[in-house]
């Protein structure tokens, strides 16, 4: 019987098809069958074949539709459920519990002294997934005696919070740093992302957030603001102080912009296709990208065409609607963007709230750039941090997409109790219409290391049930 399995991991399915083979078995041998075309069945179909030949074994991938001699073990990836049952119905095979976004089921057959491994999967996301899993019994040993098993993630989206330091210019939270500076340059490194993409894809990570305070300038151009594009990529040279304000506040100063290096050489246009590429990668890897803001911060932008950071000027709403605009538009494989009605916020005190001032250039921006583009979707995820529900609701009553919240879990601090109770209150905010992602954030790491597996696990464990 095939076992029955949740994995807190993500899943990804592989295009891979069956072909028409002529057994002639040889022993310590893998083939895999890969459409090359298909990026995610392409990079498990690579994975399976570096752990196989790391672990003594010939291995081959083979187009799909076509026919060779293989060996002992030949791995068959199908992603369309449709056929996925097809084939486990004509082969023997038991039916699988479920082939949704991510799941995948893993069936064994042996032909005379053939073994036959079938991925079935309904999406190209959970057949990667499966192929992984099936590197990883490689490098374990276990693939001569791979059972069948039916497997579904216990979260849909698993993710990385990545505060990113783009520039001197335009920084993140924590850049204020010797480590900050260091890694400005390391951001526009396409090899770093490949790396880190890769290895979110076999930890089973879905989800990469970049947060900045104010992005913009480092990865759009605005045509209503010509000046606000940065050219290059800065850091400074100037030795940082340890008295930088917690809030986001003074982060760029004239002391810094005049004793700066240019680390990297590109132009707006170069910036632009970097990112597209990065993202693009990502989508290949089953990973969703969005970006996460503060509000409200103007780095890279203040002082240019009368932008500043006062919340009742109508020329930095128009500038956010246009930036947010641009952004939806230049990127399309940008899941979404995630906001925050932030610490640089003034509340009521403007003549435009918190929320309407949201509303106002992040929801009419991203709305502005879909009127374009209707069937895209673009999901908007609004930060459950000092501001309430009613007002978030009346300012993106319209919005045209996927609308969730973001909640603090353990209140960015993981290492106190492994179930923490001042979630429970936050529970009634969940709904079938409004879902609520929770943020894991640890910002003990600075001080502590995880090294309880105990801990980790209970931690996990008390996490509340996904709806």
């Amino acid at each position: 019987m095939p076992q029955q399995r949740r994995f807190h991991h993500a899943i990804i399915t592989v295009l891979f098809c069956v072909v028409s083979i002529h057994v002639t078995s040889q022993q310590n041998s893998i083939a895999v069958v890969n459409d090359a075309t298909n990026e995610q069945t392409s990079f498990a179909a690579r994975d399976i074949v570096q752990s196989a030949k790391d672990n003594g074994y010939t291995a081959t991938i083979m187009p799909p539709g076509g026919s060779g001699a293989v060996a002992a073990i030949t791995i068959i990836f199908i992603t369309d459920s449709a056929q996925a049952l097809k084939t486990a119905g004509a082969e023997g095979l038991k039916t699988p519990a479920s082939l949704s976004w991510q799941s995948y089921a893993i069936r064994v057959k042996n032909k005379g002294r053939q073994k036959m491994i079938y991925v079935l999967a309904g999406s190209a996301a959970g057949a990667m997934y499966g192929g992984l899993d099936l590197a990883e019994a490689i490098r374990l040993k276990t693939i001569s005696t791979q059972a069948a098993s039916d497997n579904k993630p216990y979260l849909e989206r698993r993710g990385i919070k990545f505060n990113i330091p783009l520039d001197l210019r335009t920084p993140s939270y924590s850049d204020m740093s010797d480590a900050g500076q260091q890694n400005i340059p390391v951001m526009w490194d396409f090899t770093f992302w490949q790396q880190q993409l890769d290895e979110m894809a076999r930890d089973r990570y879905n989800v990469l957030s970049l947060w900045n305070l104010h992005p913009f300038p480092s990865i759009v151009k605005v045509p209503e603001f010509p000046e606000v594009a940065l050219q290059d990529v800065w850091r400074t040279n100037v030795k940082l102080h340890d008295h930088y304000s917690l809030n986001g506040d003074g982060y760029v100063t004239p002391d810094l912009l005049a004793d700066h290096e240019v680390v990297v050489k590109m132009s707006m246009d170069d910036k632009i296709a970097f990112w597209k590429k990065v993202m693009a990668y990502a989508k290949d890897r089953g990973i969703e990208v969005y970006w996460f803001t503060w509000n409200i911060f103007t780095y890279g932008a203040e002082g240019k065409h009368g932008i500043d950071d006062r919340q009742d000027n109508d020329t930095t709403i128009a500038y956010f609607r246009a930036a947010v605009r641009e952004m939806v538009t230049t990127y399309p494989d940008l899941a979404g963007v995630g906001i925050t009605a932030g610490e640089h916020m003034t509340g009521a005190k403007s003549k435009y709230t918190n929320e309407q001032w949201l509303g106002k250039t992040y929801g009419q921006g991203v709305k502005d750039a879909l009127a374009k583009d209707p069937k895209r979707s673009f999901r908007l995820i609004h930060r459950f941090h000092q501001t309430n529900l009613r007002e978030i609701q009346d300012a993106f009553h319209d919005y045209p997409g996927p609308f969730d919240l973001s909640l603090k879990y353990a209140i960015a601090h993981m290492y106190a109790i492994p179930n923490p109770a001042f979630v429970k209150p936050a529970m009634s905010l969940f709904s079938e219409k409004l879902k609520t992602w929770m943020t894991l954030r640890n910002d003990d790491i600075y001080s502590f290391r995880w090294g309880n597996p105990n801990f980790a696990r209970t931690f996990i464990k008390s996490i509340p049930e996904p709806e």
